[in-house]
């Protein structure tokens, strides 16, 4: 019985040597996955010291998903060769898992960074800015002849999410025509996008082209950018700014970063007409140059 004492562990103390909850342990034991070496008369249970590693494997593989029916299964017939299919097998898992966190990651990131800066601009007031030129991956063509209402606007944004795997926190842009903002038509947009590393190689591509726009970074409700929309109209004309053809929206500060809308931030931007550029001392000089 020493000898037991010394090589042997009760139930709760293997259970505290694992780390773990003794009922783990009787689970284990009645769906025969893991069980005691010595099971006596009296019914006590004892583990050995040698079966410490057994159960770091069965952890291990509990902790890359695999269900214990098939953890059972894999120790009853494991072998070297099995061995090396199940971590090939793991480790594509894994690899695929990694894939899904850094994009996770990089959302999260891009959200900070948007956020962050949208929280140190100037809201609402109209200035000139260059930008460089910008590749998107964009929906197909919306109906911009149409006003869009909230509801046909949130059926092709829910479409567009799915089919460029878009999640809700990725960055996420619209583009209107000018015509259509001259026409108060604010609703119209011809595209939604999303910034992506390869938009080139996708097939639906929105290029915003180099050069200089008017730029707001408008902090309200979104029912009321109409009447930012207007002020940037009046701007343009008060200035003898020709605009361009576009505009784009590109949604900041939005429902996943505040409950009031009041305090939504668009960047809003429309085009110069390119002999803007002859009016000024170029982009060099302006302290918007993106």
């Amino acid at each position: 019985m020493s000898k037991d004492k010394n090589e042997y562990l009760t139930t709760g103390e293997f259970a505290k040597i694992c780390g773990i909850p003794k009922h783990i342990l009787f689970h284990y034991d009645q769906i025969k996955l893991f069980q005691p070496e010595i099971i006596k008369e009296n019914g006590y249970r004892y583990y050995s010291f040698r079966q410490f590693d057994t159960f770091s494997i069965i952890s291990a593989l509990k902790r890359l998903g695999m269900p214990l029916k098939e953890i059972k299964k894999y120790m009853d017939e494991r072998n070297p060769a099995k061995l090396v299919d199940l971590l090939e097998q793991k480790s594509n898992e894994v690899s695929k898992e990694i894939k899904k966190l850094k994009n996770t990651k990089r959302e999260i990131d891009s959200l900070k960074e948007l956020t962050e800066n949208a929280l140190s601009v100037d809201y609402n007031m109209i200035e000139t800015a260059y930008h460089k030129s910008m590749k998107a991956l964009c929906s197909t063509l919306m109906d911009n002849d149409n006003d869009n209402s909230y509801p046909n606007f949130l059926t092709e944004l829910i479409a567009f999410r799915n089919n460029s795997n878009a999640s809700m926190i990725d960055f996420l842009g619209a583009s209107l025509t000018i015509d259509n903002i001259r026409d108060k038509r604010f609703d119209s947009f011809s595209y939604l996008y999303t910034k992506t590393n390869n938009a080139d190689k996708k097939n639906n591509t929105l290029v915003r082209k180099e050069g200089w726009y008017l730029q707001v970074y408008y902090k309200g409700s979104y029912p009321r950018i109409s009447e930012m929309y207007t002020e940037i109209m009046q701007y343009a004309k008060e200035h003898q700014i020709n605009l361009g053809k576009n505009a784009y929206e590109e949604y900041l500060i939005f429902e996943i970063g505040t409950k009031n809308r009041d305090d939504y931030v668009t960047l809003i931007l429309v085009e110069i007409e390119d002999d803007f550029s002859s009016k000024i001392k170029g982009p060099d000089n302006d302290q918007s140059l993106l």
